[in-house]
């Protein structure tokens, strides 16, 4: 018998085969049986079911890059995704791989599957996850103290972080001043104690430093205080380090260093007022000289035990001292720019100062030579290396 749909009702006497024709939207009406028994009430068709809830992959933290499965669906299903934030989508975050944006840090991210076959559609949640920052913590806080908004500074100083930490050394120093920002603001800092307090060893400018994004530049009668004691501050006299980074030199003397007028410490490049044409000291009660005829570079002077002191220049050792007496720190603060002695800044100097470090340990050959490459890494990026 005929129906609407044109296809009848389906019998067992008739050779049609489609059983009860298209009375819905498909077109179909319940699925057709390809026999001659005429209709037949087969159900062939029903919405997607999760049986496994969908899982992210990937490392929660700002810039990496989370996948997001299907799960276990019924129903031979497509898939489609949208990645959320606090419950709410992200805009065009609608594909199975997210990267994670400086807006995720702290949030819950989660990705929510849609199923859909002929017959329906089903929603099912992954895990949730709380991405971390790329930014080390201490970089972090170095970056937040010193106001530093200027994004090739911001992943320098990170950098510089990881990687000194990567290198086994970050322990070692007590003041790290990396001179970024562009002004005496933001110049002071130390990296490994970004307090605003002199007992963080922050620097203070005497009057007559120029600073710029390429560094902090004396003028041969100014200082900058360091206010840290090495009589107090370092444990011991044979076993530290000191150093700065010059990328300019006009005229030297004194590049760091308190004494009492007796050679306790400093560190000069290039000095031909003092010690004659291309010849540069670390001095620790002996002298360590070696030629120098630039007066720009990486300078680290290290007191490796109470005989032995070395003075690399831009990872290379380039003097050492074998019989050096273990003698002992004067009780003044360490000055940039010129000796601290006896309270008076000396001997000042003419340089562009790039980093500057104090460090409450020595350090071997291997050390030393990754300390240069993770400095002169940070300078390059900064584009002011020599």
């Amino acid at each position: 018998m005929a129906n609407s749909n044109g296809w009848g009702d389906g019998s067992v006497n008739n050779n049609i085969g489609w059983g009860q024709g298209a009375n819905n939207a498909t077109g179909w009406g319940k699925s057709h049986l390809n026999s001659w028994s005429g209709a037949t009430d087969i159900d062939g068709g029903n919405p997607p079911v999760n049986s496994v809830a969908p899982a992210l992959s990937g490392t929660a933290q700002e810039g990496q890059t989370l996948t997001c499965s299907t799960g276990t669906w019924s129903g031979s299903p497509t898939y489609t995704y949208q990645w959320k934030r606090d419950g709410n989508n992200i805009t065009s975050a609608t594909s199975s791989t997210y990267t994670l944006v400086t807006a995720d840090v702290g949030t819950s991210i989660k990705c929510t599957v849609t199923a859909t076959n002929f017959a329906g559609s089903g929603t099912a949640d992954s895990n949730t996850v709380t991405p971390t920052s790329s930014v080390d913590a201490d970089a972090q806080a170095f970056i937040t103290a010193a106001g530093i908004t200027n994004p090739t500074q911001q992943s320098a100083i990170n950098t510089l972080v990881t990687d000194l930490k990567g290198y086994s050394i970050w322990t070692k120093f007590k003041a790290i001043y990396p001179v970024v920002g562009g002004s005496a603001a933001t110049h002071k800092w130390n990296l490994k104690d970004p307090r605003d307090l002199d007992a963080a060893y922050r620097l203070t400018f005497a009057t007559g430093w120029t600073h710029s994004a390429n560094g902090m530049q004396s003028n041969a009668a100014t200082f900058a205080n360091t206010f840290l004691n090495m009589s107090t501050q370092i444990t011991s006299v044979n076993n530290w380090a000191a150093g700065f980074y010059s990328n300019l030199w006009v005229s030297g003397n004194v590049d760091m260093g308190a004494d009492i007028g007796g050679g306790n410490f400093y560190f000069t490049s290039k000095s031909p007022s003092l010690f004659g044409a291309n010849t540069a000291r670390f001095q620790f009660n002996d002298p360590i000289q070696f030629t120098d005829t630039t007066g720009t570079g990486f300078y680290l002077g290290t007191r490796n035990s109470s005989t032995n002191g070395k003075a690399y220049k831009n990872g290379v050792e380039v003097a050492n001292l074998n019989n050096a007496s273990a003698g002992s720190f004067a009780n003044f603060n360490v000055y940039l720019g010129a000796l601290n002695r006896n309270g008076t800044a000396s001997y000042s100097t003419n340089i562009r100062y790039a980093f500057c470090f104090i460090a409450n340990a020595s350090f071997n050959s291997t050390e030393q030579s990754n300390f240069y490459t993770a400095v002169q890494a940070f300078q390059t990026t900064l584009g002011r290396q020599v």
